[in-house]
Formats: structure tokens, C-alpha cells, sequence
């Protein structure tokens, strides 16, 4: 199956996982099967956590996984809203 980084264009895609500030990108995980509420809510509060909200409700809403993804990056997105 391909992962997020080869379905779309993406900044981390061919460089090193572990130097990678996308934490699905490091664990090599697909983007819809990591667990970004864990990783949003581990955050410290600060401006860096409302930057990453942010990004991530922007990023999510126009990427091209998320057509191929929907349900699970739309639930995703719906919770992270809520916060």
C-alpha cells in the first residue's frame, strides 16, 4: 500500500526518517494511520502547538490523500477542531 508521501508531493519524502519534523514521515507511518491527537495533545502549550493545529487543519483539508482517505482524515480533523 502507499503511504502519504508517495501518494502526494511531500517535502520529507527521500530524506532521512529520523531528522524527519513529521512524526508520520519519521515512524514511516501513513499519514491516516498515525495517531495525531496523541501527538497534538502531548504537545506543550505555546505557540508551537497552535501552529501544528493550524498547519494541520490546512494541510489535511486540501491534501491529496484525503479524497483517497477520507473518513478517517475528516474524523481526524473533526477532533482536533473540537480541541
Amino acid at each position: 500500500m502507499k503511504r502519504c508521501w508517495d501518494i502526494k508531493s511531500c517535502p520529507f519524502s527521500g530524506t532521512d526518517p529520523a531528522d524527519s519534523k513529521c512524526p508520520a514521515y519519521a515512524a514511516q507511518t501513513a499519514c491516516w494511520d498515525y495517531d495525531w491527537m496523541s501527538f497534538y495533545q502531548g504537545m506543550p502549550d505555546g505557540s508551537e502547538k497552535d501552529e501544528w493545529k493550524r498547519a494541520m487543519l490546512e494541510w489535511c483539508a486540501s491534501c491529496a490523500v484525503r479524497s483517497k482517505h477520507k473518513e478517517k482524515i475528516d474524523a481526524f480533523m473533526e477532533k482536533l477542531r473540537s480541541t
